[in-house]
């Protein structure tokens, strides 16, 4: 409950403000999370305006599935999705104002998969359910706007394209005795055990609302 009270203390802080600037307060969802067949995600993010053309944005959410990772009934791919960033808007007072920022992203993602082990030194073989965790954390540069529809300004369509650089960390628990057996041949998508550093593409669409 604190940083929700925290919210709402800033927004009625900024609620005083000019009206033809920016919103004092949006709630916002990214609708691209949810149609994502690799990491499916509940994704919500408010815009607290801090000045005239800047504001501090936070995001929270769940990754609650994956087609992409998970097959079999009691696989799961699942953790948490945490975004904030600051954003500059150097037209803040038009109609369609764009912005410039930063973000900073972190992931925590259990995933829980049928593998095949060698078990005792390789004296057999076993299908086993394993426990793969991916940490990440990352940065990355932003470009975006806000479109406006409604007579009142309330609903908003934020497009958003960017570019950063995103660190994973990835483990897996296994039995002492157990070996991982990676299937020959086949193409997988998953990040190796180990530490990983990629570059990031951003690329979206926040829906939300505006609060004046």
């Amino acid at each position: 409950m604190r940083p929700t009270l925290f919210l709402l203390l800033i927004w009625q802080a900024t609620a005083s403000a000019q009206r033809d600037g920016l919103p004092s307060f949006t709630l916002k969802a990214n609708a691209g999370t949810l149609i994502s067949p690799g990491k499916q995600a509940i994704a919500l993010t408010t815009d607290v305006r801090l000045a005239p053309n800047v504001s501090l944005d936070l995001g929270t959410g769940y990754f609650f599935h994956s087609a992409s990772f998970t097959q079999y009934k009691g696989e799961s791919y699942q953790g948490l999705r945490l975004r904030s960033g600051i954003k500059f808007f150097p037209n803040a007072a038009e109609n369609a104002p764009i912005h410039l920022g930063i973000e900073a992203k972190h992931n925590n993602i259990r995933h829980l998969k049928y593998r095949e082990v060698l078990r005792q030194g390789g004296q057999y073989q076993e299908t086993l359910l394993t426990e793969r965790t991916v940490r990440s954390w990352g940065m990355a540069g932003r470009f975006g706007g806000y479109f406006y529809q409604g007579a009142r300004r309330r609903l908003l369509f934020e497009p958003y394209v960017g570019l950063g650089v995103v660190f994973h960390r990835v483990s897996i628990d296994l039995p002492p005795d157990a070996e991982l057996l990676e299937p020959g041949g086949l193409l997988s998508f998953e990040y190796p055990v180990g530490k990983r550093r990629l570059l990031d593409l951003l690329l979206g669409l926040h829906i939300g609302y505006a609060f004046w």
